[in-house]
């Protein structure tokens, strides 16, 4: 009698899935499973700070005014890879892109998004995109940054087991 035991993987590739509510319902994934899921943003998520001020200097008898004017942007590009930094509540996560104080944005699970992960604001003002927090300042997010959601890589593979017996048979003594 002789025994077989072959176990074959079988990988179908990587395909990208939309983060939803119900794939982690689906999954049942925890707070630990999602910290350690490399996520990726749809689209181009564009923050603007604009702060200006003034001085005054007096030189030479003249009365010299400086107005002062900044401009900060912060671009986040489709596909720019990010990690979920904690769980807020039931639907909605803080994602980090790069290192720093308070540098998260947040991302929800919105119903009429179909349950995708979207960013979030602290409000949306239809054209004039949206106020939110990022680092340690408060920014306006693009109108087109509202659309941005998250994704994620997700391997699938399929495990089969062959547990074959070769019976040689029976005969009389």
């Amino acid at each position: 009698m002789s025994s077989v035991i072959a176990v074959v993987f079988v990988s179908c590739g990587t395909p990208t899935r939309i983060f939803t509510q119900e794939l982690r319902e689906q999954y049942k994934l925890s707070e630990e499973d999602l910290k350690s899921i490399q996520f990726y943003v749809s689209g181009p998520i564009i923050l603007t700070r604009y702060s200006q001020g003034a001085k005054k200097s007096t030189e030479g008898g003249e009365l010299t005014l400086l107005k002062d004017e900044v401009l900060e942007r912060v671009v986040i590009k489709s596909g720019t890879p990010c990690l979920i930094k904690d769980v807020v509540d039931g639907n909605r996560v803080t994602v980090s892109f790069e290192d720093g104080n308070n540098r998260y944005l947040v991302f929800g699970s919105i119903k009429k998004q179909g349950g995708n992960y979207c960013l979030q604001a602290l409000d949306w003002n239809g054209d004039r995109g949206g106020r939110l927090n990022y680092g340690e300042r408060e920014y306006n997010a693009s109108s087109t940054s509202q659309g941005a959601f998250l994704y994620l890589r997700v391997k699938s593979l399929n495990r089969f087991k062959l547990d074959e017996k070769v019976v040689k048979g029976k005969t009389l003594n």
